[in-house]
């Protein structure tokens, strides 16, 4: 009995053994800030400091008015996206950090708690509205609000899109997407976490006790990155590039395809 019991926990044990990625360092760069936002699709690196947006290649965005940056969505670098929940508003920013427009929940016909956002395609934007529970579609050439899904069961606790689907993980770390004409799929179960960023619909990064790891849902296979920073604030994750955000510099490395 000793013995089947043995080899029992160690069949479990390799089964359920865990791998590891050993990511190829690239650069670091020094950067001072109070949050670290992502790259663009030039690899320009956004950062905010006081509540001022700053990028890499020495531009900054500020607007005194609207106070704390909330977010930044930075799925194209010619229409980035600065979410202040507190006012509840979104700037459009072009790639020289110029207005390009800015979108104000509360001047709706029907107002709009934005708590969630993000860059469709067309000329629109996803609004998750909080009043109402669902995911709508804002164009903002035409000023036309189109709700495109049934409430939602559960707050919204991290989002990400792409232009034809908005993603996100709810309270319960139940993770789902929706198209543009508002179909729900759910995608899984987000493991134990205490930050996470969303890469696409298969796979999130996420960190737990200081260390990182990716979980890809269609394999249902976990993977610890092996990192060098003992501790780090956040992490992101563009064509190929894992960048590790520490208190003082961005490091950048290289990681294999994540499927």
């Amino acid at each position: 009995m000793k013995n089947i019991c043995f080899f029992f926990i160690l069949f479990i044990q390799i089964c359920f053994a865990q791998k590891e990625i050993v990511p190829k360092y690239s650069d670091s760069i020094a950067l001072v800030g109070d949050f670290y936002y992502g790259k663009d699709n030039f690899d320009i690196h956004y950062y905010s400091k006081n509540d001022v947006l700053y990028t890499t290649n020495n531009m900054q965005y500020q607007n005194i008015s609207l106070g704390k940056i909330e977010n930044v969505c930075l799925t194209n670098a010619l229409q980035i996206i600065v979410f202040y929940s507190h006012f509840n508003t979104i700037v459009l920013l072009d790639n020289q950090l110029n207005e390009i427009q800015k979108i104000d929940g509360n001047l709706f016909e029907n107002p709009v708690k934005i708590d969630a956002f993000g860059l469709a395609n067309q000329n629109r934007v996803w609004l998750y509205d909080d009043f109402s529970q669902k995911i709508c579609l804002y164009d903002y050439k035409n000023n036309s609000l189109n709700y495109i899904t049934t409430p939602l069961n559960q707050k919204i606790k991290y989002y990400a899109s792409d232009f034809n689907s908005f993603l996100w993980v709810d309270d319960t770390n139940s993770f789902f997407s929706s198209t543009i004409f508002g179909k729900i799929t759910k995608i899984g179960e987000c493991p134990k976490h205490e930050k996470m960023t969303i890469i696409d619909h298969k796979t999130i990064f996420y960190s737990n006790e200081n260390e990182l790891f990716l979980f890809d849902f269609e394999k249902s296979e976990l993977k610890k990155i092996k990192l060098n920073e003992k501790s780090f604030y956040n992490f992101f994750y563009s064509n190929g590039i894992l960048t590790i955000f520490t208190h003082n510099q961005i490091t950048n490395y290289k990681l294999e395809e994540l499927h």
